[in-house]
C-alpha cells in the first residue's frame, strides 16, 4: 500500500457512489469531490 490517504478516499467515494444508488443521486457529489483530492493527492505524489 503506497498512499494509505488514497486508498482511504477511494473506499469513502465507493461508500458515496453506493449511497447515490440506494438512498438519493445528490450523494454523488460527495463522490466526485473525493475523486477530486484523490486525483490532487495522486498528481502531488508524482511531482
Amino acid at each position: 500500500m503506497k498512499n494509505p490517504k488514497v486508498v482511504f478516499y477511494s473506499i469513502l467515494a465507493l461508500g458515496f457512489l453506493a449511497l447515490t444508488f440506494f438512498v438519493d443521486w445528490l450523494f454523488i457529489i460527495g463522490a466526485v469531490i473525493l475523486m477530486i483530492i484523490n486525483q490532487k493527492e495522486l498528481m502531488r505524489k508524482k511531482s
